[in-house]
This record gives structure tokens, sequence and C-alpha cells, in this order.
């Protein structure tokens, strides 16, 4: 199986339902950035020995906290919860904000986290903190 396949199937797992809609959205800004997410992102980066697919996650949670990009944070959160991670260590994820990006950053985080959790209850997740 190739890069883009096996990026497909992984971006699939970790991004949960929203996977497909996600990816359209994406292809509609550009077709081609859409094949790198599989082939390069999630087939070749995620594909590497280390880490497993949940520690990646997790960083990527913490890579878009700090970044304050709350659209795609909130796609991970949602993503990880639909793939059975912990809400518990996803929260403990965002709490870290408060000491390596900041209060404000963190608070902006665990507001996504609570409209995500909001969101996952409503459709019948049920979800432990």
């Amino acid at each position: 199986m190739d890069h883009r396949a096996k990026g497909a199937e992984r971006r699939k797992r970790v991004q949960g339902p929203k996977s497909e809609f996600l990816h359209r959205a994406v292809a509609d800004l550009d077709p081609e950035v859409a094949a790198w997410v599989d082939e390069f992102v999630f087939g070749t980066v995620w594909e590497r020995p280390g880490l497993s697919d949940e520690e990646r996650t997790l960083v990527a949670i913490g890579t878009l906290a700090a970044g304050e990009h709350p659209n795609q944070l909130r796609a991970y959160l949602f993503g990880a919860l639909h793939a059975g991670m912990s809400a518990r260590k996803i929260h403990e994820a965002l709490v870290m904000q408060v000491v390596y990006s900041g209060f404000p950053v963190a608070l902006q985080a665990l507001t996504v986290w609570r409209e995500v959790l909001a969101s996952a209850r409503r459709h019948g997740v049920t979800v432990d903190l």
C-alpha cells in the first residue's frame, strides 16, 4: 500500500466521523494540498516509528492549541474522542498549555474543548472526565 492510501486510512482513524468532511473542505481549497495531507502528513510523518497514533494526536492537540488554531484543534479533539482517547488525558494536555503557552491560549483551548465535549454528548458519545 502506498503512502497516500495508508495516510487516508490513518486520517480517517485520527479525525473520526468528520474525516471526509474535513478532507473535502481542504480539497475545495486546493486538491493537491488535500493529497499532501494523506500522503505526507498521515502517510509519511505519522507513519514514523517511535510514537503511537494517540501520542501523535496529543502532540498535534498541544501544538494546535499553542498555535491558537481553534478550527483545526476542534477537529483533532473530536477525532481523539471518537478514536477512544481518554477525555481526562485530552483535558490534562490542554491544561498544560497554561504553563507552556500562557493562560489566554489555555483558556481558548479549553473553551474549544468544552464545545467539543458538548457536541459529542449531544451525539451520544459517553465522555467521562
